[in-house]
C-alpha cells in the first residue's frame, strides 16, 4: 500500500488522513448480536462489529475539500466503525515533526466516535532498521491530542515466523504510545500471514490487497487463530458501481472485521488510492447494510 496521493509517485510517497475521537459517543441501546458496546479511557463508543478501512491517500486540500464526502458519512452512518490510515510523507515526516497546517487543521473535522486514525509505518518486509521504524511511531505519537493517531498502520509486514519478534516488539511498543495504552494496531502483508502467531499481536491485519478482479473470496481462510473479526481486505480497480454480492458475503456471511473496495485504479501505473470511491455513500451504505443484518 505504498503509494502516494501527493508527492512523488516514483519515491513512495503516501499521504493519507483522517480523525478520531471527538465527541462522547451515544450508547446504543440494540441488542442485535452484530453490535457491541466498548469503552476506550473516558469515551463510550457504540459500534457494529463490522466497518471501512481507508487509505486516505487524498491531500485534504484548502478548507479541508478534499475530504467532504468522507466526513458526511462517517457523520450519517455514526455506528459504522471506519479505520483511517493517515500518511503525510511515507510516514509522519521528519523525526519529532508536526504534519503541516493543512492536516493539523482537518484531522480534526473527521474526528467522531465511530473512527479510529491509524499512522503509516513502513517496515520494508522487517528489513526496514528497527530505529526509524520506532522514530516514526514515536513521531506520530508526539502530535498534538487533536489530530493524533489512536495507533499505528504498519506497511510491508513480512508474516515470517522469523520476523515475528520484530513485529511484536513494534505492536507492542504502539500500544503503549496511544488511547491511553490501547492503542490501535494494523499489520498490512498484504496476505495472510504465514505464522498465525501474527493475530495474537495486532488488533486488525490486511489479509487481502489486490485487483478487484483477482480476488477469491474463497481463498480467505478463518479459523480460531485466524479469526475473520481480526482480518481485512482492501481491493481496487472496482467496479463503480459497489459489487453489494461480495460486500454481502465478506460482511454479512464471513463477519470480516473490515473492508475497502474502490474504483479507483491501479492500472497503467497510477495511485489506487488518491480519490475515493466514486461512489462512496453507496459503498458504505452497502457495508453498514451486511453489518447490520
Amino acid at each position: 500500500m505504498r503509494i502516494s496521493g501527493k508527492g512523488d509517485l516514483n519515491t513512495g510517497t503516501v499521504v493519507s488522513q483522517v480523525a478520531l475521537w471527538p465527541r462522547r459517543a451515544k450508547v446504543l441501546l440494540d441488542t442485535q448480536p452484530s453490535m457491541i458496546v466498548s469503552t476506550h479511557g473516558s469515551w463510550y463508543h457504540a459500534a457494529l462489529a463490522s466497518g471501512i478501512i481507508i487509505p486516505l491517500y487524498v491531500y485534504p486540500g484548502t478548507s479541508c475539500s478534499g475530504w467532504p464526502s468522507l466526513s458526511a458519512v462517517i457523520a450519517e452512518y455514526a455506528s459504522l466503525p471506519f479505520y483511517i490510515i493517515v500518511n503525510p510523507a511515507s510516514g509522519p515526516g521528519g523525526a519529532g515533526t508536526q504534519p503541516d497546517s493543512t492536516y493539523q487543521e482537518c484531522i480534526p473535522t473527521l474526528k467522531a466516535s465511530n473512527v479510529k486514525i491509524i499512522g503509516y509505518v513502513l517496515t520494508g518486509y522487517g528489513g526496514r532498521d528497527q530505529a526509524d521504524v520506532t522514530t516514526d511511531i514515536d513521531t506520530y505519537a508526539g502530535w498534538a491530542s487533536s489530530y493524533q493517531p489512536d495507533g499505528i498502520f504498519f506497511d510491508e509486514v513480512s508474516g515470517a515466523t522469523a520476523d515475528f519478534s520484530t513485529y511484536s516488539t513494534y505492536t507492542s511498543y504502539a500500544k503503549q504510545l496511544f488511547d491511553s495504552g490501547g492503542g490501535f494496531t494494523t499489520l498490512n502483508p498484504g496476505i495472510s500471514p504465514s505464522d498465525l502467531d501474527y493475530f495474537t499481536i495486532a488488533d486488525l491485519i490486511v489479509t487481502a490487497e489486490q485487483y478487484y478482479s483477482d480476488f477469491d473470496a474463497s481463498d480467505l481462510s478463518f479459523n480460531s487463530s485466524a479469526p475473520a473479526s481480526k482480518q481485512a481486505v482492501i481491493l481496487h480497480d472496482a467496479p463503480s458501481t459497489p459489487p453489494t454480492a461480495l460486500i454481502d458475503q465478506l460482511i454479512t456471511t464471513d463477519q470480516l472485521k473490515a473492508i475497502y473496495i474502490t474504483d479507483d485504479t491501479q492500472a497503467n501505473n497510477g495511485n489506487p488510492y488518491d480519490s475515493l470511491p466514486s461512489d462512496l455513500s453507496s459503498f458504505v451504505n452497502a457495508v453498514e447494510s451486511a453489518a447490520s443484518a
